[in-house]
């Protein structure tokens, strides 16, 4: 990781947005990017909700979001439980290919009754063995990333040789929860691997992730690698005006999970930077239970953030590891090859 020269924000969208027309999830993403807002969080759980739609599948609408925009990091949730390890390596993979090194994958983790009744089969139930998947399932997807050497697709037009075999790898993976043979299907993502997001408490995950998702900035704790705290902000022109969206969203409290913070524009936008400085944050996981509450922070807080020198320009990288600072990885394949003595020697 580099050092930070300012905040880090990604925008959690409502689900009013979301379940809505496609246009409108566009348009918010496209007011969000332009805004320097560095990425989106789309959450997806695959369970009904009580009396309303939930939003398509997370990685349909990240994929649209993906041709419509230029910028912003786009990041899918996707729980171990609920997705075999080969076909979530693929679409992660494939988000970050069609949006050119934007994909991150949100590690979603913890029971979830509702969820586990829609995903057993005979012999297969997903609250067995829940912890030991979780284990394995981030190194095995970053295995699966790594199949494909850099420069494994050579696509020599004149030749008819498209690719090199020597550099497509058998991963043969045999786990205690999983078992993948590999390669994938797709050549390596642009970013390596596509940007893993875990909780920062969760005791084997935080050690896989590139970014730890803590939650209220109250009980983050620096850490040797970006930690983004979570808060729901209501934001208005006026304290009052805060205080009255605050009170129509059942004036929700803060907990472990998130920080309500509520006031105008430049009194959220200090809260934000005294506690990133206070526990070295590297930003914030903004929830906005209502659309009206995205718009209002991006008028009102952002404007406030950024005179502050407390925003990293949005505009500048356009990998998502760009903007986190983060270093594009060496291929573990090959890494581990050669420091076994086994990899081949290759012109260049």
């Amino acid at each position: 990781m580099t050092g930070r020269t300012g905040l880090f924000l990604a925008y959690g969208l409502p689900d009013a947005v979301l379940a809505g027309r496609p246009a409108d999830a566009v348009a918010a993403a496209g007011r969000a990017e332009a805004a320097g807002v560095h990425a989106l969080l789309l959450g997806d759980r695959p369970a009904a909700r009580p009396g309303r739609p939930a939003p398509p599948a997370a990685i349909v609408t990240a994929s649209v979001l993906a041709v419509r925009t230029r910028r912003i990091g786009l990041v899918v949730d996707a729980a171990p439980a609920y997705h075999e390890p080969y076909n979530l390596a693929r679409m992660v993979a494939s988000l970050d290919h069609v949006s050119a090194g934007r994909a991150g994958w949100r590690v979603v983790t913890g029971a979830d009754p509702e969820a586990d009744a829609n995903h057993r089969r005979e012999g297969a139930d997903p609250v067995d063995g829940r912890a030991a998947r979780e284990a394995e399932f981030v190194p095995l997807l970053r295995d699966l990333w790594d199949t494909w050497e850099d420069g494994a697709f050579v696509h020599e037009k004149d030749t008819g040789r498209f690719i090199d075999p020597g550099r497509v790898r058998v991963l043969d993976h045999r786990g205690p929860a999983l078992r993948v043979r590999g390669p994938l299907n797709l050549v390596r993502p642009p970013q390596g691997h596509p940007v893993v997001l875990a909780p920062a408490d969760h005791p084997v995950l935080a050690r896989e992730a590139d970014v730890l998702l803590a939650g209220s900035p109250e009980a983050a704790a620096a850490a040797d690698r970006p930690v983004l705290a979570t808060v729901t902000p209501f934001v208005a022109g006026t304290e009052a005006g805060a205080q009255e969206l605050h009170a129509r969203a059942g004036a929700p409290r803060s907990d472990a999970d998130a920080a309500v913070l509520v006031g105008d524009g430049p009194s959220v936008a200090r809260r934000l930077l005294a506690w990133a400085d206070r526990a070295s944050l590297h930003g914030f996981a903004l929830r906005f239970p209502q659309p009206e509450g995205v718009e209002a922070f991006t008028a009102l807080a952002l404007p406030a953030l950024r005179a502050a020198g407390g925003l990293v320009d949005g505009h500048g990288p356009a990998t998502l590891r760009g903007h986190l600072g983060l270093a594009r990885p060496e291929n573990r394949i090959v890494a581990r090859l050669t420091a076994a003595g086994t990899e081949r020697s290759r012109p260049r």
